[in-house]
């Protein structure tokens, strides 16, 4: 190990590899990762290096990462000894495990202060792991982040990861900075840049979606080969927007941020899968979410709610039965829009009758 500060990185996956580990690289962080996949580990012992290709519409650009080296999450001798003295410790795992990870920590007696990154798509994935820790957490500093970047399906088991070129790390503005600031990391308003990703970025990215399939589109980006499709696309995160805007009060330009989104869904190499995005409906139209959310602002604002009457037109009419989770959320749409309102969304008998206002 050189002198640099020392991150321990649960998750080596394509995320971890492609988009994390750069970033600690960047703010002189010697990385070790840990994964459950003892083959990928080996292989990162052995390599001790990867090629990482970030791609956008025009062009592609490549970096080596060099002097990694990788821990089972069997060894747990290891593991503690590297607990104990890491700088910060983070993951990409998947929010279902972080809790675990926080805990295998907390286990550990550390020399000092430790930060505790999550960079999961997770709304406050670090500091929820540590409040639902019993134990006294003095020393472990969770700091939240706002994580945005596509990695398209890979074709081969290298180490070598191919990402969007596109890549954005937001930490909560707390008096730590334990990152140093890039054109990919920054720090801010954790509350507002949450809602800014889940509903421009994640709303559009659903709502796209399910327009692709009813057009017996396969990929997000054949919706941008077409002018009539193209404009649905740009109407829709107008009405994110708008909606946005609204709840927070947000004073800074977006105009550039709307464009990064629909420029990096119509890039054709992202291979992004219409079904893939349409996966899980019943969490990702659920209430106080993505879709929901913003409509709801805008119906109670009596503003323009077309781009999502045709989504909720479609959800009513339309079988998605190629969609992953499809047939329970199907359930509640069956049966029609009152249905859906009253029952899915648990909307008074005022509201339902507020939500048909807009969207029949």
């Amino acid at each position: 190990m050189s002198n640099n500060k020392l991150a321990l990185h649960f998750g080596a996956g394509n995320i971890g590899r492609g988009f994390i580990c750069p970033e600690l690289k960047k703010s002189n962080y010697d990385v070790v990762f840990v994964d459950v996949n003892e083959d990928l580990i080996d292989e990162i012992n052995l390599k001790k290096e990867y090629k990482i290709t970030s791609l956008d519409l025009n062009s592609e650009s490549s970096e080596v990462i060099r002097d990694v080296t990788g821990i089972s999450i069997n060894d747990n001798e290891s593991i503690n000894s590297y607990l104990s003295k890491a700088d910060i410790i983070s993951t990409s795992v998947g929010p279902k495990y972080v809790q675990g990870i926080y805990e295998l920590i907390d286990n550990v007696k550390t020399s000092g202060e430790i930060f505790f990154i999550a960079f999961e798509n997770q709304y406050r994935s670090s500091t929820k792991a540590q409040q639902r820790n019993s134990k006294n957490t003095e020393n472990i500093i969770s700091i939240d982040a706002v994580v945005d970047k596509i990695v398209p399906p890979q074709n081969n088991n290298s180490l070598d990861v191919v990402v969007e070129k596109y890549g954005s790390i937001v930490l909560d503005d707390l008096q730590f900075k334990p990152l140093d600031e890039s054109d990919i990391v920054t720090y801010g308003d954790y509350e507002v840049e949450f809602i800014k990703k889940l509903w421009l970025l994640n709303g559009l990215h659903l709502k796209l979606a399910y327009f692709g399939i009813s057009k017996d589109l396969q990929f997000i980006h054949e919706i941008f080969e077409h002018d009539e499709y193209k404009s649905y696309a740009t109407d829709a995160l107008e009405a994110l927007a708008t909606a946005f805007i609204s709840k927070t009060d947000y004073e800074h330009e977006l105009s550039e941020f709307k464009k990064s989104i629909l420029n990096r869904f119509s890039q054709p190499a992202l291979k992004d899968k219409v079904v893939r995005v349409a996966r899980n409906p019943k969490l990702k139209f659920s209430k106080n979410e993505r879709f929901q959310a913003p409509l709801d602002v805008l119906i109670n604002k009596g503003m323009e709610v077309t781009t999502f009457k045709a989504i909720i037109d479609l959800l009513m009419s339309t079988n998605f039965d190629a969609v992953e989770g499809y047939d329970e959320f199907n359930n509640f749409t069956k049966d029609g829009l009152g249905f859906f309102l009253s029952e899915y969304w648990e909307l008074s008998s005022d509201d339902v009758d507020k939500y048909k206002g807009g969207l029949i």
